[in-house]
């Protein structure tokens, strides 16, 4: 059954941001569409609301390669006075060449994992009881590195390294969201969606059309890979303890060695301190 607190997928024009965006008005939940690109997004949104006849849709701009814009969404939402039932936090990126955000971080690393962590953060007042904070992540995670300097833009980039180093700092940032939230604060989840049909797999090469015509028929539609992070956000999943990593709507085993990091705490520590340096003031 719908209710009045705000349902936030960010990335919502994205392949698998409309996916998302679409399941939950389908249900009749309060959508707020976090978009960077206003012009794409409002023509999605009045689609959105002639598809599934829910007019409670709406859009708030972000950019979560700034963090002034966080910080201004987070506002935003603050002033509407309305509960957070659920915070998606679903866009990314991964680029082919290094850049800087505006905050001098790692393009990467600023839009998958920092952003959303001041996000969440910045959120945290605002969610309802049994809330649900979705990360999502993806087994690329196994093969990121992050250390004392995971901050500081790399001295040698390369675009699976940059993503997979970004997406440990998130499954990192969930497990101790979740340790610090305990029984009292929103339920913390990732989520994985898998190898979904989106506009991220393609690599900018020769051989992409030869990929799309041998792999494509069988990598997830982004209906089929948003399904996961749906039951998440609506409450759906899990019954009895929670487990915190979820992908193919089955919870995984997240490994030792990553719920274990030596880097965990002081992720989150120094994550902190650098928003803090940038004016982000966390409660």
């Amino acid at each position: 059954m719908a209710n009045d607190g705000l349902y936030i997928v960010t990335g919502a024009t994205g392949a698998i941001g409309r996916a998302l965006s679409r399941a939950l008005a389908l249900r009749g939940e309060r959508v707020v569409m976090a978009c960077r690109n206003a012009a794409k997004a409002e023509p999605l949104r009045r689609r959105l609301v002639e598809e599934t006849g829910n007019t409670t849709i709406e859009t708030v701009p972000l950019d979560l390669s700034s963090l002034r814009s966080v910080a201004a969404f987070a506002d935003a939402i603050r002033s509407k006075g309305v509960p957070v039932e659920a915070l998606v936090n679903n866009a990314g990126t991964m680029n082919e060449a290094l850049r800087l955000t505006e905050d001098g971080l790692e393009e990467t690393l600023g839009v998958n994992y920092v952003g959303p962590y001041a996000l969440a953060r910045l959120l945290l007042p605002c969610m309802a009881p049994g809330g649900r904070i979705v990360n999502t992540l993806s087994v690329t995670y196994r093969i990121g590195k992050v250390d004392a300097s995971a901050l500081e833009p790399p001295a040698r980039y390369t675009r699976f390294g940059a993503y997979a180093r970004s997406k440990l700092a998130l499954l990192l940032f969930t497990l101790e969201l979740a340790r610090r939230a305990g029984t009292e604060g929103p339920h913390v989840y990732a989520a994985d969606p898998g190898v979904v049909d989106t506009d991220m797999i393609t690599m900018h090469r020769w051989f992409d059309p030869l990929a799309d015509l041998l792999f494509r028929p069988l990598i997830k539609s982004p209906r089929r890979g948003a399904e996961t992070a749906v039951a998440l956000a609506a409450g759906e999943l899990p019954d009895g303890k929670p487990a915190i990593y979820w992908a193919g709507m089955k919870p995984h085993r997240i490994p030792a060695s990553v719920v274990n990091h030596p880097c965990r705490q002081a992720l989150w520590e120094e994550t902190e301190r650098f928003l803090e340096r940038r004016g982000i003031e966390l409660e």
